[in-house]
């Protein structure tokens, strides 16, 4: 054989050993996961072989195969939402057996960091808190807002009032702004929706605020009430500017991200939830009882001799008759969801129906939706979600008023022993109110109607797949659309409608707001063994269009509701068209999941700003160092077995009120001919987003080998070009203008603390205790100090001034201005604990705020009106003083509610089977409560309360509001 033909037999050769080699070192993992409660296979499970970008997910039956050429061995990283990540050691072609544990203390989540980007929890540098669906609603909640209070730290959740339908206010790490808009922004699969407020219009009746009052008084819902919470899977909220950084010139007061249900492969599971329950009032007040004649007549004259004699001096329990009704709770849900490994479906229905503690009130909603998820191939994934929702609230009449009509301010005025029930279908007239309250209620209209849909595509093409790198185009729209009608009715018969110039009313409101975002994102990841980068980038175009038209139509024919066919129709609309543009970019960097390094900034350019071209940055940066990592922490690890310090700073903004930019003008006529003139607000086309700075320090431990886990947060906000309003001197033909003229500062911490103290086969118990507490000081102020919201200083109002809380209470005090209160808290916490024992399950929710002053006016009214059940003992003493101590109505609002409590017992599988013939898969039946118990000083129905809705200053007002209520249910839960 000649040397060439050797060289190229070896060359051969040498080619075929390589190749067997590589052959030999293919890794040719297969298996199943299963959760360590079941032997089921468990679908949809991650599997990713550690230190590369590649890996598969789970099929129907829970198994998975990964097949990775030129690799011997490796370490495969097994995890699914909600249950401990698991990592096993592989080598060459092996069958592996994974068995998943719950993950109580959600040691093992992945967070959202990003518009496209997320990490586990473990390496997260920001305070982010999560919610799972059986955190949520163990019971149910009208509203998904209110299913949030006492759920982690940084929160502080308060309702308006107790009507039924909601009006939530929601507040993350305190006050961020004095005018601006005060709620999260929040993201539902990936769609920002509205969450506006739509006033009713029935200030036309009340006379509480002049049309188009910045403080109207009418309690209308926000938007948010309309989400299902029983459609969620978790929620992710983004309490400082650090973590929300990346939602730019929306982001100042928090974000919250809710994701819902998705289907999985395999068997199609369908599970239906009934409830039933009823609702009480909360808490009575009393009433003055009169026992003499003597007393009525030296109280309301002449008026209240004839009446007391008229009635032979009964009593009459006011609260009974108004606030006496049992209502009837009645919730049904039902899911079905399954698929196959290419597509899965989730499909969801709802229908509740809530009659309030007044009669005639009450909230009634229907909610379906279908969320689909798709593989079109090996590179495209397509995920779509719709829903539609249609909810009617009755919300009776309540709340301050100027015409003596609201149900509440009647019963002030109203004396027990005055009989205002019908006699043969004829009301009474109120001699001591302008209203007879029962005949309000059951002849008065106010609904408010709803029908909206949500809904979102999200296509994702895999540019490039590699053993280190990944490229992914993820293209994402959505639309947000609502149509609101309010319908209000007054009838002639009413007795303060017969006294007006007009009698009758029809007020007709119709709102259309359509919402639509659209994204486009790239993510980028490289990954070696020892470090990770992840890059993303991206593009945002959101649009808002909201058209508001309320009709008031005077002087209507008995029984006629039409607005056309009133005597006197007045017209007002509001036109808000809102344009967004942004782009953000990102980088992580993951060193041997160590430390992480985050720095990114958003680029926001609106149509409200003053220079709508004009790009406003808005930065973050962060990093979290694991020590528990390191070799020199095992001396410590008894202590604690994860340890992790972390550091973020990020800056958001707040966008000013669509109208600050603009002059406004008003209708005029002269001499027949219509017209515009200027109105008396200059616009500024200055004016630009208040912006927030935020430091987060803090740390996470692990202890007790996993069983506990420690979160602490100390956090500092600077908040600059605060929207504010000035006056303007007579001589430049303005009455006000908005600027950008101030600063204010707040600090606060937050501690979190998850535990498993007990864990057997037989009994687990989980606690999780939440600690927030939080101060604010206005650093700087470009107008002089004034008084914000409530109605005279001699009845208490807010004071905005430099060097002082945002949030301070100032009254009279013989004659001399001074600060009586403030209403933040000095603490909230919480204590939320779910025990599990056998088949029975017990979970109960304790919410706790230390301080936080009101200003208390049902008290001055009931006072007013001779009516309050200490009026012998305390309501003199508090009127000889009133107008010259504003302290006497000024209350300390610290309570301690049982916020949630349930119980259920689980029937056995077995018993299941025997009783079903296998049809049924889980029956489950319980009883629940919320409110069920308040501990409060405080002498009205209840200190969560705002007259003014949720203003971000002067909530805690009290103008006799719709009594808050508590709620018991029994429910039944199984599945097929």
């Amino acid at each position: 054989m000649k040397v060439a033909d050797r060289k190229w037999l070896l060359v051969v050769a040498a080619f075929l050993v390589c190749a067997n080699l590589a052959v030999g070192q293919e890794l040719d993992v297969s298996g199943t996961v299963t959760t360590k409660d079941s032997d089921e296979g468990l679908p949809g499970a991650n599997v990713k072989l550690k230190g590369t970008t590649l890996g598969t997910s789970t099929d129907a039956n829970g198994k998975f195969r990964v097949q990775v050429p030129g690799i011997s061995k490796g370490t495969l990283v097994v995890s699914y939402i909600g249950y401990k990540t698991v990592e096993v050691a592989v080598t060459g072609s092996q069958q592996v057996n994974v068995a998943l544990e719950e993950d109580v203390l959600k040691l093992s989540e992945v967070v959202i960091t990003g518009l496209a980007t997320s990490v586990k929890r473990t390496n997260l540098a920001n305070s982010v808190a999560t919610v799972s669906a059986q955190e949520l609603v163990p019971t149910p909640a009208a509203t998904l807002d209110g299913a949030l209070s006492g759920k982690f730290a940084g929160i502080t959740v308060s309702q308006n009032s107790g009507a039924p339908g909601g009006g939530i206010d929601v507040r993350l790490r305190g006050i961020s702004t004095i005018n601006g808009a005060n709620q999260p922004l929040y993201i539902v699969d990936g769609v920002i929706v509205n969450n506006a407020e739509i006033q009713s219009g029935v200030n036309a009746v009340t006379l509480a605020a002049a049309a188009g009052s910045r403080f109207p008084q009418d309690q209308p819902v926000n938007r948010i009430a309309d989400i299902n919470p029983n459609d969620i899977d978790n929620i992710e909220v983004l309490k400082g500017a650090s973590a929300a950084a990346i939602y730019g010139s929306k982001a100042a007061n928090g974000v919250i991200i809710i994701n819902t249900k998705r289907g999985t492969a395999g068997k199609t599971k369908v599970d239906v939830r009934q409830q039933i329950g009823f609702t009480s009032l909360l808490k009575k007040l009393g009433a003055r009882k009169f026992e003499t004649v003597d007393e009525a007549r030296a109280q309301y004259g002449a008026a209240g001799e004839r009446e007391y004699l008229r009635s032979g001096g009964i009593f009459i329990d006011y609260e009974d008759e108004v606030y006496g009704q049992k209502g009837l709770l009645n919730e049904t849900t039902i899911s079905v969801q399954g698929g196959s490994d290419r597509t899965q479906f989730f499909l969801s229905g709802l229908y509740k129906d809530d009659e309030g503690i007044v009669k005639n009130t009450g909230y009634e909603k229907y909610s379906g939706r279908l969320n689909l998820n798709h593989r079109l191939s090996d590179r495209i994934d397509f995920n779509f979600t719709t829903n539609f929702i249609r909810t009617s609230s009755d919300r009776g009449l309540f709340g301050n008023d100027n015409s003596g009509a609201t149900i509440g301010i009647t019963l002030a005025f109203t004396p027990s022993f005055f009989d205002g029930r019908p006699s043969g279908g004829i009301y009474p007239i109120n001699p001591f109110n302008s209203a007879n309250a029962l005949q309000t209620i059951d002849l008065i209209e106010n609904n408010e109607l709803v029908h909206r849909t949500i809904s979102a595509g999200q296509l994702t093409f895999k540019i490039l797949r590699s053993q280190r790198q990944s490229l992914d185009l993820i293209m994402q729209g959505g639309i947000d659309f609502f149509s609101q009608v309010n319908q209000s009715y007054f009838p002639i018969d009413l007795q303060f409608e017969a006294n007006s110039p007009l009698p009758g009313t029809s007020i007709r409101g119709l709102t259309d707001s359509r919402n639509t975002n659209l994204y486009y994102n790239l993510v980028h990841r490289y990954t070696t063994s020892s470090v990770s980068f992840g890059t993303a980038a991206g593009l945002q175009f959101e649009n808002q269009n909201r058209n508001n038209e309320v009709t008031v139509a005077d002087g209507l024919p008995p029984d006629q509701r039409s607005v056309d066919q009133g005597s006197s129709i007045a017209v007002q609309q509001n036109i808000v068209l809102q344009r967004e543009r942004g782009f953000f970019v990102q980088e992580e960097i993951d060193l041997g999941e160590k430390i992480l390094l985050t720095a990114g900034v958003r680029g926001d350019a609106s149509s409200t700003n003053g220079d709508t071209k004009k790009y406003f940055l808005f930065p973050k940066a962060s990093a979290s160092l694991r020590l528990s990592q390191y070799g020199f922490w095992q001396g410590l690890s008894s202590l604690s077995d994860e340890f992790k310090l972390r550091v973020a700073y990020g800056e958001t903004g707040n966008l000013p009120v669509p109208t600050a930019k603009f002059t406004s003008f008003v209708p005029a006529n002269t001499g027949g001919r219509g017209g515009l003139l200027l109105g008396d607000v200059r616009g500024n086309p200055d004016i630009q987003p208040e912006r927030v700075k935020e430091l987060e320090l803090g740390f996470d431990a692990g202890l007790f080998n996993g069983n506990a886990l420690l979160e602490f947060t100390y956090f500092r906000k600077n908040i600059s070009d605060l929207l504010l309003f000035r006056e303007l001197p007579p001589s430049s033909g303005y009455a006000s203008e908005a600027l950008n003229g101030g600063k204010m500062e707040s600090n606060g911490v937050e501690v979190s603390l998850g535990m498993t103290p007990l864990r057997s086969n037989t009994f687990t118990w989980n606690t999780r205790l939440n600690f927030y507490t939080t101060d604010a000081k206005v650093t700087e102020l470009e107008v002089p100090a004034f008084n914000v919201l409530g109605f005279a200083d001699v009845l208490g109002r807010y004071r905005i001034e430099e060097g002082k809380s945002p949030t301070q209470i100032v009254g009279r005090e013989n004659g001399v201005l001074t600060a009586l209160g403030d209403e933040t808290p000095d603490f909230q916490m919480s204590l939320n604990n779910s025990l599990r024992f056998g088949n029975f399950e017990l979970g109960f929710l304790w919410d706790w705020k230390k301080g936080g002053d009101l200003i208390n006016l049902t008290k001055l009214l009931t006072d007013l009106g001779g009516t309050s059940g200490d009026f012998d003992t305390g309501g003199q003493f508090r009127l000889s003083n009133f107008g010259t101590r504003t302290s006497v109505f000024i209350e300390d609002g610290s309570y301690f509610k049982l916020r949630e409590a349930e119980l259920s017992y689980s029937f056995s599988k077995a018993t299941v089977a025997q009783w079903f013939g296998g049809q049924l898969s889980y029956l489950r039946l319980g009883v629940s409560g919320r409110n069920l118990v308040t501990i409060s000083d405080y002498s009205s129905y209840d200190p969560e309360v705002s007259n003014f809705g949720n203003q971000a200053v002067g909530r805690s007002i009290e103008v006799n509001p719709f009594p808050s209520s508590r709620s018991l249910y029994f429910n039944v839960a199984f599945g097929f």
